[in-house]
Protein backbone atom coordinates (compact mmCIF):
# COMPACT_ATOMS: atom_id res chain seq x y z
CA UNK A 1 0.00 0.00 0.00
CA UNK A 2 1.17 3.78 -0.53
CA UNK A 3 3.58 5.50 1.86
CA UNK A 4 5.70 8.35 1.79
CA UNK A 5 9.29 7.69 1.83
CA UNK A 6 10.31 10.13 3.88
CA UNK A 7 11.10 13.77 3.44
CA UNK A 8 10.67 16.41 2.17
CA UNK A 9 7.52 16.39 1.63
CA UNK A 10 4.28 18.70 2.49
CA UNK A 11 1.76 16.88 5.26
CA UNK A 12 -1.39 18.72 6.50
CA UNK A 13 -1.93 18.76 10.29
CA UNK A 14 -5.79 19.11 11.75
CA UNK A 15 -5.90 20.24 15.32
CA UNK A 16 -2.68 21.30 14.63
CA UNK A 17 -2.40 23.87 18.05
CA UNK A 18 -3.99 21.19 20.55
CA UNK A 19 -1.84 18.98 23.21
CA UNK A 20 -0.95 16.10 20.70
CA UNK A 21 -1.16 18.28 17.09
CA UNK A 22 1.39 21.04 18.16
CA UNK A 23 3.92 17.55 19.09
CA UNK A 24 2.83 16.21 15.72
CA UNK A 25 3.82 19.42 13.60
CA UNK A 26 7.46 19.57 16.05
CA UNK A 27 8.27 16.31 15.06
CA UNK A 28 7.53 16.52 11.31
CA UNK A 29 9.21 19.95 10.85
CA UNK A 30 12.20 18.53 12.87
CA UNK A 31 12.39 15.83 10.22
CA UNK A 32 12.62 17.37 7.32
CA UNK A 33 8.77 17.91 6.74
CA UNK A 34 6.75 20.59 5.15
CA UNK A 35 3.63 21.12 7.46
CA UNK A 36 0.53 22.79 6.48
CA UNK A 37 -1.13 23.08 10.16
CA UNK A 38 -4.84 23.14 9.93
CA UNK A 39 -6.01 25.61 12.73
CA UNK A 40 -10.09 26.67 13.25
CA UNK A 41 -8.95 31.02 13.52
CA UNK A 42 -5.79 33.46 12.56
CA UNK A 43 -5.38 33.75 15.83
CA UNK A 44 -4.87 29.71 17.15
CA UNK A 45 -2.27 29.60 14.16
CA UNK A 46 -0.29 32.58 15.12
CA UNK A 47 1.84 30.93 18.35
CA UNK A 48 2.34 28.10 15.61
CA UNK A 49 3.79 30.48 13.39
CA UNK A 50 5.92 31.98 16.44
CA UNK A 51 7.19 28.72 18.16
CA UNK A 52 8.12 27.27 15.03
CA UNK A 53 9.50 30.70 13.51
CA UNK A 54 12.90 29.08 12.73
CA UNK A 55 11.82 26.43 10.46
CA UNK A 56 10.42 29.62 7.98
CA UNK A 57 8.19 28.43 5.31
CA UNK A 58 8.02 24.74 6.12
CA UNK A 59 4.93 25.70 8.24
CA UNK A 60 2.16 27.41 6.85
CA UNK A 61 -1.03 27.97 8.08
CA UNK A 62 -4.59 27.14 6.84
CA UNK A 63 -8.00 27.96 8.42
CA UNK A 64 -10.49 26.21 8.38
CA UNK A 65 -13.26 27.48 10.68
CA UNK A 66 -15.86 24.85 11.88
CA UNK A 67 -14.79 21.62 10.94
CA UNK A 68 -18.26 20.02 10.65
CA UNK A 69 -19.45 22.38 7.78
CA UNK A 70 -19.03 20.81 3.98
CA UNK A 71 -15.77 21.19 2.21
CA UNK A 72 -14.27 23.42 5.44
CA UNK A 73 -11.09 21.22 3.96
CA UNK A 74 -11.43 21.20 -0.10
CA UNK A 75 -8.65 24.07 -0.16
CA UNK A 76 -6.58 22.37 2.75
CA UNK A 77 -6.00 18.77 1.16
CA UNK A 78 -4.81 20.36 -2.28
CA UNK A 79 -1.13 20.00 -3.20
CA UNK A 80 -0.51 18.08 0.25
CA UNK A 81 1.61 14.26 0.65
CA UNK A 82 -0.44 13.25 3.20
CA UNK A 83 -2.51 13.67 5.81
CA UNK A 84 -2.77 13.76 9.95
CA UNK A 85 -6.24 14.47 11.18
CA UNK A 86 -6.36 14.53 14.95
CA UNK A 87 -9.21 17.67 15.30
CA UNK A 88 -11.68 16.35 17.19
CA UNK A 89 -14.16 17.40 20.64
CA UNK A 90 -12.06 16.07 23.31
CA UNK A 91 -14.21 16.58 26.45
CA UNK A 92 -16.79 14.71 28.10
CA UNK A 93 -19.19 17.68 28.62
CA UNK A 94 -22.15 17.06 26.81
CA UNK A 95 -25.43 17.43 27.70
CA UNK A 96 -27.32 15.66 23.74
CA UNK A 97 -24.60 12.97 22.63
CA UNK A 98 -24.62 13.97 19.11
CA UNK A 99 -22.96 17.09 20.92
CA UNK A 100 -20.09 15.15 20.74
CA UNK A 101 -20.92 12.48 18.18
CA UNK A 102 -21.71 14.73 15.43
CA UNK A 103 -19.02 16.62 15.18
CA UNK A 104 -16.83 13.87 15.24
CA UNK A 105 -18.66 12.23 12.86
CA UNK A 106 -18.60 14.84 10.26
CA UNK A 107 -15.23 16.22 10.56
CA UNK A 108 -13.26 12.92 9.92
CA UNK A 109 -15.50 12.05 6.57
CA UNK A 110 -15.58 15.60 5.80
CA UNK A 111 -11.28 15.96 5.32
CA UNK A 112 -11.65 12.40 3.46
CA UNK A 113 -14.20 13.41 1.34
CA UNK A 114 -12.34 16.44 0.18
CA UNK A 115 -9.31 13.87 -0.12
CA UNK A 116 -11.32 11.53 -2.07
CA UNK A 117 -12.46 14.96 -4.40
CA UNK A 118 -9.30 17.39 -4.13
CA UNK A 119 -6.03 15.67 -2.95
CA UNK A 120 -4.91 13.93 -6.38
CA UNK A 121 -1.34 13.66 -4.56
CA UNK A 122 -2.53 12.44 -1.35
CA UNK A 123 -0.35 9.29 -0.53
CA UNK A 124 -1.51 8.29 3.19
CA UNK A 125 -3.87 9.42 5.71
CA UNK A 126 -3.17 8.97 9.48
CA UNK A 127 -6.05 9.13 11.75
CA UNK A 128 -6.03 9.79 15.17
CA UNK A 129 -8.57 7.67 16.91
CA UNK A 130 -8.88 6.15 20.57
CA UNK A 131 -8.31 3.51 22.41
CA UNK A 132 -11.92 4.78 23.63
CA UNK A 133 -13.13 3.31 20.55
CA UNK A 134 -11.69 0.09 21.86
CA UNK A 135 -12.73 -0.22 25.45
CA UNK A 136 -12.63 2.89 28.39
CA UNK A 137 -13.54 0.60 31.13
CA UNK A 138 -13.79 -2.91 32.48
CA UNK A 139 -14.60 -4.34 36.03
CA UNK A 140 -12.39 -7.60 35.52
CA UNK A 141 -9.03 -7.83 33.90
CA UNK A 142 -8.87 -8.41 30.15
CA UNK A 143 -6.76 -8.22 27.12
CA UNK A 144 -8.08 -6.21 24.54
CA UNK A 145 -6.87 -5.33 20.82
CA UNK A 146 -7.44 -4.26 17.63
CA UNK A 147 -10.15 -6.90 17.12
CA UNK A 148 -11.96 -4.93 19.53
CA UNK A 149 -14.44 -1.86 19.42
CA UNK A 150 -16.19 -0.23 22.65
CA UNK A 151 -19.72 -0.84 20.83
CA UNK A 152 -21.39 -0.77 24.10
CA UNK A 153 -20.65 2.63 24.85
CA UNK A 154 -22.63 3.19 21.24
CA UNK A 155 -25.82 1.22 22.08
CA UNK A 156 -25.89 3.15 25.78
CA UNK A 157 -26.04 6.50 24.32
CA UNK A 158 -28.55 4.87 22.18
CA UNK A 159 -30.56 3.85 24.42
CA UNK A 160 -30.41 6.60 27.84
CA UNK A 161 -29.50 9.35 25.07
CA UNK A 162 -28.93 12.62 27.32
CA UNK A 163 -28.52 10.16 30.50
CA UNK A 164 -25.65 8.59 29.47
CA UNK A 165 -22.79 8.97 31.13
CA UNK A 166 -19.86 11.99 29.84
CA UNK A 167 -17.55 8.97 29.51
CA UNK A 168 -20.26 7.02 27.47
CA UNK A 169 -20.63 10.24 24.99
CA UNK A 170 -17.12 10.72 24.38
CA UNK A 171 -15.89 6.84 23.94
CA UNK A 172 -19.02 6.96 21.81
CA UNK A 173 -18.05 9.60 19.57
CA UNK A 174 -13.97 7.76 19.23
CA UNK A 175 -15.89 5.09 18.41
CA UNK A 176 -18.82 6.30 15.73
CA UNK A 177 -16.11 8.26 13.96
CA UNK A 178 -13.17 6.08 13.79
CA UNK A 179 -16.27 3.47 12.42
CA UNK A 180 -17.61 5.86 9.68
CA UNK A 181 -13.29 6.36 8.67
CA UNK A 182 -13.11 2.41 7.72
CA UNK A 183 -16.70 2.89 6.66
CA UNK A 184 -15.67 5.44 3.85
CA UNK A 185 -12.16 4.12 3.14
CA UNK A 186 -14.24 0.81 2.28
CA UNK A 187 -16.79 2.33 -0.32
CA UNK A 188 -14.31 4.45 -2.16
CA UNK A 189 -10.95 2.31 -2.43
CA UNK A 190 -11.36 1.85 -5.54
CA UNK A 191 -11.42 5.35 -6.50
CA UNK A 192 -8.64 6.72 -4.21
CA UNK A 193 -4.87 6.21 -4.49
CA UNK A 194 -4.19 6.93 -0.77
CA UNK A 195 -4.78 4.08 1.69
CA UNK A 196 -5.55 4.88 5.55
CA UNK A 197 -4.03 4.12 9.49
CA UNK A 198 -5.42 4.53 12.22
CA UNK A 199 -3.91 4.94 15.61
CA UNK A 200 -5.25 4.33 19.06
CA UNK A 201 -3.78 5.83 22.14
CA UNK A 202 -5.16 5.40 25.53
CA UNK A 203 -4.65 8.37 27.95
CA UNK A 204 -1.89 11.08 26.89
CA UNK A 205 0.46 12.61 29.02
CA UNK A 206 3.75 14.65 28.62
CA UNK A 207 5.40 18.04 28.90
CA UNK A 208 3.00 20.77 26.76
CA UNK A 209 4.40 22.64 23.50
CA UNK A 210 0.29 23.37 22.80
CA UNK A 211 -0.31 27.34 23.89
CA UNK A 212 -1.36 27.00 27.32
CA UNK A 213 -0.97 29.90 29.86
CA UNK A 214 -2.49 28.45 33.24
CA UNK A 215 -2.95 25.04 34.22
CA UNK A 216 -6.79 25.58 34.39
CA UNK A 217 -6.72 25.38 30.79
CA UNK A 218 -4.81 22.43 30.39
CA UNK A 219 -5.83 19.52 27.88
CA UNK A 220 -8.42 16.98 29.95
CA UNK A 221 -5.63 14.39 30.19
CA UNK A 222 -2.90 17.17 31.30
CA UNK A 223 -5.52 18.94 34.00
CA UNK A 224 -6.19 15.58 35.39
CA UNK A 225 -2.69 14.76 35.78
CA UNK A 226 -2.03 17.74 36.75
CA UNK A 227 -4.80 17.72 39.82
CA UNK A 228 -3.47 14.16 40.57
CA UNK A 229 0.17 14.68 40.95
CA UNK A 230 0.65 18.42 42.28
CA UNK A 231 -2.58 18.49 44.23
CA UNK A 232 -2.73 15.30 45.18
CA UNK A 233 -6.86 15.31 43.70
CA UNK A 234 -8.11 12.02 42.32
CA UNK A 235 -11.74 12.91 42.07
CA UNK A 236 -12.83 10.62 44.49
CA UNK A 237 -11.22 7.86 42.89
CA UNK A 238 -8.65 5.37 44.66
CA UNK A 239 -5.66 5.96 43.42
CA UNK A 240 -4.67 2.11 43.81
CA UNK A 241 -7.56 0.68 41.30
CA UNK A 242 -8.04 3.93 38.65
CA UNK A 243 -8.13 4.48 36.24
CA UNK A 244 -6.71 0.87 35.25
CA UNK A 245 -6.27 1.92 31.78
CA UNK A 246 -3.31 2.40 29.63
CA UNK A 247 -1.10 5.75 28.80
CA UNK A 248 1.93 6.95 26.96
CA UNK A 249 3.66 9.80 26.34
CA UNK A 250 2.59 12.02 24.28
CA UNK A 251 5.84 12.23 21.78
CA UNK A 252 5.84 8.71 21.43
CA UNK A 253 2.25 9.39 20.22
CA UNK A 254 3.50 12.24 17.48
CA UNK A 255 6.53 9.67 16.68
CA UNK A 256 3.69 6.85 15.93
CA UNK A 257 1.90 9.19 13.88
CA UNK A 258 5.20 10.03 11.24
CA UNK A 259 6.38 6.37 11.36
CA UNK A 260 2.25 5.31 10.24
CA UNK A 261 2.86 8.17 7.52
CA UNK A 262 6.10 6.24 6.13
CA UNK A 263 5.88 2.74 7.04
CA UNK A 264 4.24 0.34 3.88
CA UNK A 265 2.93 -2.33 6.21
CA UNK A 266 1.12 -0.12 8.36
CA UNK A 267 -1.30 0.56 5.60
CA UNK A 268 -5.19 -0.60 6.59
CA UNK A 269 -4.23 -1.30 9.74
CA UNK A 270 -5.36 0.25 13.15
CA UNK A 271 -2.47 0.27 16.11
CA UNK A 272 -2.60 0.73 19.29
CA UNK A 273 -0.03 2.91 21.03
CA UNK A 274 0.70 2.24 24.75
CA UNK A 275 3.15 2.12 26.80
CA UNK A 276 1.22 -0.21 29.21
CA UNK A 277 -1.63 -0.23 32.06
CA UNK A 278 -1.44 1.99 35.01
CA UNK A 279 -3.16 3.05 38.02
CA UNK A 280 -2.13 7.06 39.92
CA UNK A 281 -0.22 4.76 42.76
CA UNK A 282 2.20 3.38 39.74
CA UNK A 283 2.61 7.32 38.43
CA UNK A 284 3.32 8.34 42.36
CA UNK A 285 5.85 5.94 42.71
CA UNK A 286 7.41 7.04 39.23
CA UNK A 287 7.81 10.51 40.57
CA UNK A 288 8.72 10.03 44.01
CA UNK A 289 12.18 7.88 42.78
CA UNK A 290 13.35 11.46 41.39
CA UNK A 291 15.37 13.56 43.32
CA UNK A 292 13.39 15.82 46.09
CA UNK A 293 14.50 18.90 43.51
CA UNK A 294 11.89 17.47 41.15
CA UNK A 295 8.89 16.28 42.78
CA UNK A 296 8.61 16.79 46.59
CA UNK A 297 5.87 13.88 47.46
CA UNK A 298 2.89 14.73 49.29
CA UNK A 299 3.19 12.52 52.84
CA UNK A 300 -0.01 10.87 52.10
CA UNK A 301 0.83 9.77 48.85
CA UNK A 302 1.50 6.15 48.84
CA UNK A 303 -2.17 4.39 49.40
CA UNK A 304 -2.33 0.78 50.78
CA UNK A 305 -4.30 -1.99 49.36
CA UNK A 306 -4.03 -4.09 46.27
CA UNK A 307 -3.77 -2.31 43.00
CA UNK A 308 -5.86 -2.92 39.82
CA UNK A 309 -4.62 -2.49 36.07
CA UNK A 310 -8.32 -4.01 34.78
CA UNK A 311 -7.53 -3.06 30.94
CA UNK A 312 -4.36 -4.51 29.24
CA UNK A 313 -3.71 -3.67 25.31
CA UNK A 314 -2.06 -5.93 22.75
CA UNK A 315 0.57 -3.40 21.46
CA UNK A 316 2.40 -6.54 19.24
CA UNK A 317 1.63 -3.83 16.05
CA UNK A 318 2.85 -1.04 17.55
CA UNK A 319 6.12 -3.06 17.92
CA UNK A 320 6.03 -5.25 14.84
CA UNK A 321 4.82 -2.57 12.14
CA UNK A 322 6.09 0.81 13.83
CA UNK A 323 9.02 -0.47 16.03
CA UNK A 324 8.04 2.10 18.38
CA UNK A 325 9.86 2.25 21.80
CA UNK A 326 7.95 3.88 24.41
CA UNK A 327 9.58 5.97 26.92
CA UNK A 328 9.51 4.77 30.77
CA UNK A 329 7.28 6.65 33.40
CA UNK A 330 9.59 7.73 35.24
CA UNK A 331 11.11 9.70 32.24
CA UNK A 332 7.32 11.10 31.72
CA UNK A 333 7.51 12.01 35.47
CA UNK A 334 10.50 14.21 35.42
CA UNK A 335 9.98 15.74 31.57
CA UNK A 336 6.56 16.85 33.00
CA UNK A 337 7.18 18.17 36.21
CA UNK A 338 10.54 19.92 34.79
CA UNK A 339 8.02 21.71 32.61
CA UNK A 340 5.54 22.43 35.06
CA UNK A 341 7.93 23.94 36.93
CA UNK A 342 9.83 26.34 34.32
CA UNK A 343 6.20 27.17 34.09
CA UNK A 344 5.95 28.67 37.79
CA UNK A 345 3.44 25.56 38.25
CA UNK A 346 4.90 23.63 40.76
CA UNK A 347 5.89 23.17 43.35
Amino acid sequence: MPALSGPPFLILVTGANGFVGTWIVHHLLENGYSVRAAVRTKEKGQYLLETFKSYGTKLQLTIVGNMTEEGVFNGAVQGVDGIIHTASPVGTVADDPNELIEPAVKGVTGILLSALQYGSGIQRIVFTSSCAAILDTSDKEVTVSEKDWNDQRVEECERLGRDASGLSKYSASKTLAERAVWDFYLKHREEIMWDLVAINPPYIFGPIIHDVTSPDILNSSSKRWYDALVHNDFRGLSPATHPGHGWVDVRDVAEAHIKALTTPGAGGERIIVSAGSWVWQDMINAASTLPGSIYKRHPDARFQGGQSRAITFNTEKADLILGLKFRSMKELAYDILLDFTKRGWYP
